[in-house]
């Protein structure tokens, strides 16, 4: 077998598998295990909820093994190999990961337990326990209940509920706005024919790409693509998705009552794309709302005590600023006039040096932890290729270093309010 394969970038080797996956490893003895993941991406659309429906699905057992209590002995047999599935939106994108951990090969007393244990996922992605050449009407009924119930239960985390609705509001008509699991209707509407032709596309067409760290061989490696890709040709995904370019217009004022202690705040500013590359986004949100030496903390909350806490990150995949709030409804109109005011003399006044070298070393910090994480490390990179930006921590932590105010004042000055929702708590 061919080895193609470019210089090893942050300890990451890419290289490029038969039927063209793109598979990034970190051959490396640093852990005791090793971290698998396949990636496959599509577009955000109306079939969203069958292709969501998948992870949780698939992993329930093989035609070899079916039923959770079959895969749960397999897993033991391969020295307590974990699986992992879920779904989840990124930008326009909706991404399926598939992936497992298990220890090193040279603990494995001999075995090859990588390639084993890769087999297994392989078989949870293209041999499922099928009847009849169909899902099983009971596995699939629980399932789609389960699903129908994980995308009711977004109401009830109130902060995210309002968070989502702002998105919805901002991203209307593209597929920003939607959820990856999709809606209750979508999702109770899942027959087993349209659930099956999600599982076949995601086993033969999607574009993919395989992540691996650990002490694997590049030979393991491909071997490893190989398998997953169950001897299709899924190809990589086509490159960074661009970031949205929202249209200017007057602020849209979203407002909903809810029977709650505790009124939840959430505002979207637009990001103009051009001001997005580079750690100057990322480094900005920090020094307006991201940790306890941010501006909106020491105003909102420690300063004037109107909110239990707020919060500012930059969503580059969504090129928007979001500011969130727990609030007293009496304090909802004060809190976002103190918002829009520290937004402004950020812009106008500039950053000063305490509070830029303070943001620069949280994100410091974040960055050098992924090296310890590999979950997060994989995370971050893929997010990184997605986004056209950073995806070697190494050239991420340079970005950083050459971050100036002015580039941050910049970013703040870009800001535009688009959407406010706010969920208004009336006490009973």
């Amino acid at each position: 077998m061919t080895l193609v394969a470019n210089a090893p970038v942050d300890g990451f080797t890419i290289l490029e598998a038969p039927g063209g996956v793109e598979v990034h490893l970190q051959r490396t003895g640093k852990y005791k295990s090793v971290y698998v993941q396949w990636v496959l991406e599509r577009s955000l659309d109306g079939r969203r909820a069958a292709f969501a429906l998948l992870p949780d699905l698939l992993t329930r057992g093989t035609r070899t093994s079916p039923g959770l209590a079959r895969m749960a002995a397999r897993c033991e047999d391969l020295y307590a190999t974990e699986l992992h599935s879920s779904v989840a939106a990124h930008g326009p994108a909706q991404l399926l990961r598939f992936g497992l951990q298990c220890i090193s090969d040279r603990l494995a007393d001999g075995r090859p337990l990588v390639r084993d244990a890769v087999a297994l996922l392989a078989e949870v992605l293209h041999d499922p326990p099928l009847l009849d050449g169909r899902f099983r009407d009971e596995v699939l009924d629980q399932e789609r209940t389960n699903l129908v119930h994980a995308i009711e239960g977004i109401a009830d985390d109130k902060g995210l509920y309002a968070y989502r609705r702002m998105i919805e509001a901002m991203h209307a008509g593209t597929p920003r706005a939607l959820h990856s699991w999709g809606t209750v209707e979508l999702a109770q509407a899942l027959d087993e024919p349209a659930v099956r032709a999600a599982w076949t596309e995601a086993g033969q067409r999607l574009p993919a790409r395989l992540f691996i760290v650990g002490d694997v061989s590049e030979e393991t490696a491909l071997l490893a693509a190989q398998a997953l890709a169950g001897g299709t040709s899924h190809g990589a995904p086509a490159g960074p998705l661009p970031p949205p370019s929202l249209p200017a217009r007057p602020v849209q004022r979203l407002h909903e009552r809810q029977p709650l202690n505790q009124s939840k705040l959430a505002m979207g500013f637009r990001i103009p794309a051009e001001l997005l590359p580079g750690a100057a986004a990322t480094l900005f949100g920090l020094v307006y709302g991201g940790e306890s030496h941010s501006r909106l903390f020491k105003r909102v909350r420690e300063k004037e005590s109107l909110a239990y806490g707020c919060s500012a990150a930059v969503s580059i995949d969504n090129a928007t600023l979001v500011v969130q709030s727990g609030v007293d409804a009496v304090s909802a109109a004060r809190t976002q006039e103190l918002v829009l005011e520290e937004l402004a003399r950020l812009a106008r006044d500039g950053v000063g040096d305490e509070e830029i070298e303070l943001s620069r070393r949280a994100q410091r910090r974040r960055l050098r932890n992924l090296k310890d994480s590999p979950r997060g490390l994989l995370a971050f990179r893929l997010s990184g290729l997605m986004n056209g930006r950073a995806w070697s921590l190494d050239q991420a932590l340079e970005e950083l270093e050459r971050v100036t105010p002015a580039e941050v004042a910049a970013v703040a000055a870009g800001c535009e309010l688009d959407t406010v929702f706010l969920l208004e708590g009336t006490r009973t």
